[in-house]
Formats: C-alpha cells, structure tokens, sequence
C-alpha cells in the first residue's frame, strides 16, 4: 500500500483528454494575441544580394601573390561572413548613404507594438540605471551620437547567412521601405568589395615598402658575403683551377707520376735481376731482351754457333785432341768472354737505369709527402670557406627572390584585382518579410497549445490525486469499486419529484433528496451503475462472510460520502433488499437533510431502546429504504463513545435481524474518531475519494488511521469524476461503450 504513485503515459494522454477545453483555450488566447501583434506591428521588406568569393580571379595577373593567399575553404567563407556584419561596413553605409540622419534609423519606432517595445526598453534601461545594475556599455549609450545609434539599428536589421556549403553569401537588409532595403543591401556588397581592395592595395603598398627595405639589406649582405669569401681564399692561399682547387690538382698529379715512376723502378729492377741471372749461368742462353736485341752480342753467338759446329765436325773426325778442333775450342772461348763482356756491360746500364729509378721514386714519395701536409691545411681551410660560400649562396638566393615579389608587388599595386564579385543585386521586394502573418498565428497556436499542454500536463504531474481504477490499486493496494460521475439534478429529475408529490420541506432539501436518490431517477446512467459495481462487490464478499452492516466513510467532509451512501441504500432497497441507512454523523446530519429532515426522533432514542427501531424508522415511499435519522438539538462532545457504545452494538445487533443491508454513514475520518471508535461494530467499509481532488497522500494517511477499517475495507469508490473527462479518457472503447447509459 506503500508502493509510490507513478504516472505513466496513458496518464499523461487522458489528462490532456480530460483538459481539453483549457488547452484548446490557451491555444485561441495565443492566436488572438499573434493576431494583434501582426495588426499593430510595422510592416517590414526584405531585400537580398549575393556575393562570391572566387579567389581564382586574379589569377591570370600574377603566377603567385605577395601575400600568401588563403585557400578557400569552409572557415574562410564564415570568416567573411563575419567581416559583413562588423561595424567598419555598417559604418561605411551608414556615411554614404547619410542614415544617421533618417529617423527610421535614428527616431523612435513606429506603430503601436514598436512604441510599445521601445518605451519598455527605456524602463528597463532607467530601472536599471536607478537600481545601480546598468553596466558602464548602457550608461554610456545615453550619450551616443546619431551615427553611432544608426549603426546600431542597421546591424540589427542586417543579416548575412551563407548559402548552404558554397562560395556565396547572401546579404539580406530590412526596412519599412522596399527601395530602401534594396538601395542598403547592395551598398553594404559594394562596400565590402570597396573595402577588400583597399585592403589588398594597402596590403600590397606596404610589402612593397617593406621589401624595398629588405632588398637594400639583402644587396649589402650578399656583397659583404662574397667580399668574406674572395679574402678567406687569398690568406688561405686557395687557388681553383677549374677543375678543383691548385693543391688538389697538384696532388692528383704528383701521385700519377708516382704510380709510373713506381713501375719504372719495379721494371728496372726485374731486368737488373735478370741480366745478372744470365751472368752467373750460360751466357749463351740467356734470354734477355737487350742481350738479344743487341747486335755484337747476336753476331758473337752466331760466329760462336759456328765454330762450334766445326769444333763439333773436327772432334768427331779427327779427335777432340786436334790441333784444329783445339784451336777451334780456343776461339769459342775467346767469343764467350767478348759476350760475357757485352752482357757485363748491359748489366751496367741496367744498374744505372735502377739507380736513377730508385732516386725519381724516392723524390716523388717526398714531394707527395709534402703534398699531402700541405692539402690537410687546405682542407680545413676549405670547411670555413664552404661555410662561408653557402652563407653567400644563401644571401644572393635571398636577394634575387625578393626582387622577384618587389617586381610583382610594382605590377599589383598597378593593377588591383578583388576575389569577390555580385553575382545577384538586390531588387526592392514586392511583398513583406515580417511579421509573417501565417508564421505568427501558426506560432501563436502553437505556443497556446504547448502552453496549455504543459500546464496540464505539470499540474497532472505535481497534483498527487486519483482519476482512474489503475491509479488508486497501485497508489492503496485495495481494489477500486468504480469511478461514479458527478451527480447534476436535472430540470426533468426536479420536475418528477414535484410530480410525485414531494413539496415537504424548501429548495435546499429537496436537492439534496434528489442528490441522494438519483439512482431511482436516472436508473441507466453511468453514477447508477457504478453504485451496482459496489453492490456487486459487497454481495461477492457476502458470499463467504456474513457481511449485512457496511460503513460509508471518506478522509474529508465534502466528498460525497453522503451522496453515496444515499443512493447506495436506495439502490439496494429499489431490488427488494430489506435496507437500512443510519445516519451515524452526529455532526453535520447530511443524510437526515435529506432523507428526514422533519423527523423528531432517531438515532439516539434508538440507543435508548433498540426494539423501537421500527418506530423510529422513516420509510421513502418511492424506494421502501428505511431511513434512521439523527435528531439532536446540539451537536454531542460524546460522539465517538457513544458510537462505539454497547448501545450502538445492541441496536446494530437488531438491525441485522431486520434487514438484509444496514448502510452506515459515518462522519469523516480525519476530523473526528466517530467512524473508528465504532468499526469495530462494522463488518465492511466502502472508503469514498473524490476523484481528480482527494489526494493520494489523504487517502493513505486515512486509511493508516484504523487497523480495523483498514482490515475490513471493501473498496474504494471514486466519486464526482466529471462526465466529459471520463468520455475522453474512454474514447479508446468506442463509442458503443456509452451506449449502455442513459438519462
């Protein structure tokens, strides 16, 4: 029973159902109020240009621009978007085209709702003033000149919106006059383009001035480069050929004649080896290319060749001991040392030649060596000097490249070209821009309705209360006996009953009967057959316990306990159910207004002696209900004793020998105890919540006041719905689920 309300969508669509009427409302007060801001407000005319952004276009002047230029991109577009809306082009307009002397620009605003808002501003602006809160911006717009004030309306009145991703913004102005928006919106485009070529002038005359200054510089540091370079050479003693520096070239040299003077000596030497080969075996055959190219030797060893075949010839015919052959012998020796001598001397030439290639060798390896001192001191001059060139390079590309831009920078200055151009002028327009009239009452329709639904809807969710059988099981834990609508007496209703002959009593009292019977009057309404939803629930119950004596209780006075209770008793008896209603409300006797109110006696003599219940009883002609009214001078100090009395056992206790339903009609819950001092003498209670009022918080602390109500308590029934409320909730059953009720 504890379990915390939750308000779900359905809730939330049968509240805005139930309030209709008020958002439906809320939404003709908008649309009133659009309607008359759209008749007061000046009417005002939109003119629009468009630019492009084309940066290509000066392209064909120059291969590059002095100043970088930006690529076109996205945050460029936005960037220039943002250049339009600055005061430097508001300014410019405001000057060309004297609005500062316009009163549509500089006076107060015409028509009723610009009055209106102009004369609010001045009162905010003056209470804020007073209050001390304006900041040192508004105070010192008091003392604004009318440029500085048209300048102000004009940007109000400007709008500058990009078209889609493209290149091209769109310049729209308004005014109260069509020609006028057209003439300020295409003078704002020319402005802006006016203004991007003085930039572009201003920019390129002072990169000019600024590269003139640097090319003077530039000039002295590359002459001052070279000077550094020529005077390192001349100390360091470095001399380029042409083909690479002097002590380079002479070392390349040198170190070629020493790889031949190398092979001189090797050669030398092989043939000295050789010859002095030949000299310690045969002379004869040795081969030694001088020894065989000179011509003594070659005519020696022939003769020796000769004579040595005759030596030969002789031995063998006449003995290698005759004279001739011995004489022949001696002549071969004698040609042998006259070879030995010729190879001797060969061998001499060879050892001077080796000698002389030894010394050419010797010479060169010491000059290389000098060489080679002297080139590592050239080579550490030459890293400085490389140094220094480089800087001198660096210097000279420096200079030829500025000359370039100054060059280019002279031809821009000459020829200006700007990277946007109008691609659309602004034309005065033919009809008003705003207030749109379809747009305002279309908003106000809208806002009233949001403003209604949300009010609805906040009250739905903030307002803790029952509307439905799903809200009060999950908000209590006890079953819901129905939702009864509010009970209306009805021309016809007032007319039956003085037709029947009941004219006892005043206006008051028979309103209240005709409250409290309605069930027999409108016996097929929706009130009726929620009070037979309770009957069927308290004889379900009869079915397993003997449940004849049932309480009707509320939280609060004022919830149609009475009013149920009533019609409960009068439909039970109208059945043939002997019944029996007790007005136990010993403090505001609402039953017996009703029902008795002519009575003398009742409750508490029926205390007094529970066998005269009969007696006492007021039976209504039109339904056979007996009535136990409760007649009281003055209202009793002792009501809860004397309801929870052994008295009020005892008359109880004869009831339920008389009748087959005895309804009680307690006082209300949380004022008075009267209802729990005597509970425990009740077999069921019906708790009566009045729907969309009684709140859920009531309702719980209530029911938490008594154990024994709370045990023995039947159901809850809604009471006093509102009949158009509970057709709009159950629009989703059809329209044939009302068929069934009736007048």
């Amino acid at each position: 029973m504890d379990e915390p309300a939750s308000i779900g969508f359905g809730n939330l669509v049968n509240a805005l159902r139930r309030r209709w009427f008020f958002i439906m409302s809320c939404a003709v007060v908008g649309v009133a109020l659009a309607a008359v801001y759209v008749a007061l407000a000046t009417p005002m005319f939109t003119a629009t240009s468009s630019i492009l952004l084309d940066t290509r276009m000066n392209q064909f002047l120059q291969k590059q621009d002095i100043m970088s230029d930006v690529a076109v991109d996205s945050s460029f577009v936005d960037s220039q978007a943002e250049v339009l809306t600055s005061d430097s082009i508001a300014l410019t307009v405001v000057q060309k085209l004297g609005l500062a002397h316009d009163q549509e620009f500089v006076g107060p605003p015409k028509g009723a709702v610009g009055v209106l808002m102009w004369k609010a501003s001045k009162a905010i602006a003056g209470l804020k003033s007073a209050l001390g809160l304006s900041s040192d911006d508004s105070a010192a717009s008091a003392d604004d000149t009318p440029e500085r004030i048209a300048v102000e309306t004009f940007a109000k009145r400007l709008t500058i919106k990009r078209v889609g991703m493209t290149y091209v913004i769109d310049i729209a102005f308004a005014s109260e006059d069509p020609d006028k928006s057209a003439r300020i919106a295409n003078a704002v485009a020319d402005a802006y383009i006016a203004q991007g070529l003085d930039s572009k002038v201003d920019s390129t005359r002072r990169a000019a001035t600024w590269l003139q200054d640097r090319l003077k510089e530039l000039k002295t540091q590359a002459a001052q480069a070279d000077a550094a370079v020529q005077q390192f050479k001349s100390t360091s003693n470095i001399v380029d050929t042409g083909r690479g520096l002097m002590s380079q070239q002479q070392l390349a040299d040198l170190n070629s004649q020493l790889v031949v003077a190398k092979t001189a000596t090797a050669e030398a030497k092989a043939r000295l080896d050789r010859i002095q080969h030949v000299e310690g075996n045969s002379l004869l055959d040795g081969t030694v290319t001088d020894a065989l190219n000179n011509s003594v030797i070659t005519r020696l060893r022939a003769q020796y060749l000769d004579l040595s075949a005759q030596e030969a010839s002789l031995s063998q015919r006449l003995g290698p001991n005759h004279q001739a052959a011995v004489k022949l012998r001696d002549q071969m020796g004698e040609l042998r040392n006259s070879i030995a001598n010729e190879v001797q001397r060969i061998a001499a030439a060879y050892a001077s030649d080796y000698a002389i290639a030894v010394a050419r060798e010797k010479s060169l390896n010491d000059s290389m060596a000098g060489l080679v001192d002297e080139n590592d001191t050239s080579n550490i001059a030459q890293v400085k000097l490389r140094d220094l060139e480089s800087s001198a390079d660096t210097y000279r590309t420096l200079y030829d490249s500025y000359l370039q831009k100054f060059q280019e920078s002279i031809q821009q200055q000459s020829a200006p070209v700007t990277d946007t151009r109008i691609i659309t002028l602004a034309t005065p327009p033919l009809f008003k821009s705003s207030p749109k009239t379809l747009l305002f009452i279309a908003a106000g329709l809208m806002l009233g309705l949001f403003a209604g639904a949300g009010t609805t809807l906040a009250r739905e969710l903030t307002a803790d209360v029952f509307r439905s059988s799903d809200e009060v099981e999950r908000g209590t834990g006890f079953e819901c006996l129905g939702t009864a609508p509010a009970v209306k007496i009805t021309r016809k209703s007032r007319l039956r009953r003085l037709r029947d002959g009941q004219r006892w009593g005043d206006r008051r009292s028979l309103a209240a009967a005709t409250v409290c019977e309605n069930v027999l009057d409108e016996p097929f309404s929706r009130f009726s057959e929620a009070l037979r939803n309770v009957k069927v629930s308290i004889d379900g119950i009869r079915l397993t316990r003997d449940v004849r004596v049932i309480g009707i209780v509320s939280a609060i006075p004022g919830e149609g306990k009475t009013t149920i209770a009533g019609n409960l008793a009068s439909l039970v008896a109208s059945t043939g159910h002997r019944t029996l209603l007790i007005d136990a409300d010993l403090h505001r006797k609402a039953a017996t207004s009703a029902f008795a109110r002519d009575a003398g006696h009742g409750l508490l003599e029926a205390l007094a002696d529970p066998l005269r219940l009969a007696d006492l009883v007021q039976t209504r002609s039109n339904s056979g209900l007996d009535v136990l009214p409760c007649v009281t001078e003055k209202r009793p100090v002792n009501a809860a004793e004397i309801l929870g009395s052994a008295q009020m056992n005892r008359l109880l206790t004869e009831a339920r020998n008389v009748y087959d339903y005895v309804f009680v009609d307690f006082a209300a819950l949380m004022p008075v105890v009267d209802a729990k001092a005597a509970a425990h003498l009740v077999d069921g209670f019906v708790y009566v919540a009045e729907w969309g009022s009684s709140s859920r918080k009531l309702v719980l602390e209530a029911l938490s006041s008594s154990d024994v109500i709370r045990e023995r308590l039947i159901g809850i029934l809604l009471n006093r719905a509102e009949p158009s409320a509970l057709r709009q909730s159950e629009a989703y059953r059809g329209k044939a689920f009302q068929a069934y009720y009736a007048s």
